[in-house]
């Protein structure tokens, strides 16, 4: 799950001994010096002070106003990842932010994080436009953010549920010899539908399991659209597995905790076998993928297998997640658009919904595009 992150220092960056001011190109300038920066929007603004004293005010302002919205990645935090991530911005004449961007990214996530913030701040406040000669101008923020490990809770709020994610001993499932793959395939049997749909996918669900071994579904993914007949029966059997769960422990005491399982519908009518062996050879496809695409230099060829999986089934949300987020890390943003727009579609996601407005915004026009170059 994900924490706050520790926001050491929150200041603009200067470079000395450069022109900071943009190129002049009429009414798009983008200027990174001007009379009175743009500020964050705070009460010191009715004060009869200075413009720094009012700008000093604003950083302490905007310091807590992010420490309040930003998390810490949930990647980074497994793998130990810590460091400064850098977004930039424009603060329009209007006070409203623009082309959002991050500069510099320390991995793990954390430069998405870092961004979500700076999108979600757009959405909420208007700034104070930058002043210069009088006049309101385009103003180009730049934000270190420093995100720092935390010492987590052990646990997370989930409803009415305290679920822990710190566990001194793990849930076990004893049903079906204690292989819960085992458990599903012989309990979870196709709808009472025609088969000769041919419907076939994957669903993913998160179960708590409570101390007294009661089990609840807490999220389920639908990577396919099958539809309410499917994951009625998925979660049928899933809280049929009552009693066949020993709880997790929580230093010597019984406590709730997360369980991830995955089930695939697959149709029997002989009719489908053809589709069957399509939906297996486009899993192997991915399998393959992945293990290319973790390598820069063979990227290409990993894409082009996620290519052949896709082509083989496009309306697979999961397929789609998968290579619109290769996509992503690799800053392919139309590629990376379009999947993951389908994919929200299809399996009804909203992991994305922060980024979604970002990378598939409309370019931007030459003539602006050459001012943002003069900066």
């Amino acid at each position: 799950m994900k924490s706050l992150f520790a926001l050491l220092f929150f200041l603009p960056l200067v470079v000395c001994g450069q022109d900071t001011t943009a190129v002049a190109l009429g009414d798009t300038t983008i200027y990174t010096f001007a009379d009175e920066a743009a500020r964050f929007p705070s009460p010191c603004e009715r004060y009869d002070t200075t413009a720094a004293a009012k700008s000093q005010c604003a950083q302490q302002y905007l310091l807590e106003y992010v420490y309040q919205r930003a998390l810490y990645p949930a990647e980074a935090r497994e793998q130990g990842i810590s460091g400064t991530a850098v977004v930039a911005f424009i603060v329009e004449r209007n006070g409203m932010i623009n082309r959002p961007e991050v500069l510099r990214d320390p991995g793990g996530g954390i430069g998405l994080s870092a961004l979500r913030s700076v999108v979600g701040m757009a959405r909420e406040v208007l700034w104070r436009p930058a002043i210069k000669d009088g006049k309101p101008v385009r103003y180009r923020v730049v934000l270190p953010l420093r995100f720092r490990l935390e010492e987590p809770k052990p646990y997370v709020l989930i409803g009415r549920d305290t679920v822990y994610t710190e566990l001194t001993k793990g849930v076990s499932f004893v049903g079906a010899d204690g292989d819960v793959s085992t458990y599903f395939d012989q309990h979870l049997t196709y709808p009472n539908i025609p088969q000769d749909s041919c419907a076939t996918g994957q669903l993913d669900m998160q179960l708590i399991i409570k101390p007294n071994g009661l089990v609840e579904v807490n999220d389920i993914t639908d990577y396919n659209d099958l539809g309410l007949d499917f994951t009625s029966k998925a979660i049928d059997v899933a809280t049929g597995s009552y009693g066949k769960w020993v709880a997790a422990e929580y230093q010597g005491r019984k406590v709730a905790s997360a369980y991830d399982v995955s089930v695939t519908f697959a149709p029997t009518d002989p009719g489908c076998a053809y589709l069957i062996e399509d939906y297996n050879r486009a899993l192997a496809l991915m399998q393959e993928a992945q293990l290319l695409t973790a390598d820069s230099t063979s990227l290409e060829a990993g894409l082009g297998k996620m290519d052949e999986a896709v082509d083989l089934f496009p309306r697979d949300g999961r397929f789609r997640i998968l290579r619109g987020q290769t996509r992503l890390d690799n800053n392919l943003l139309a590629g990376a658009c379009e999947d993951l727009s389908l994919a929200k579609e299809i399996a009804l996601i909203d992991w994305y919904d922060a980024i979604l407005p970002l990378i598939c915004r409309e370019p931007e026009t030459e003539t602006d595009e050459v001012g943002a170059e003069g900066n």
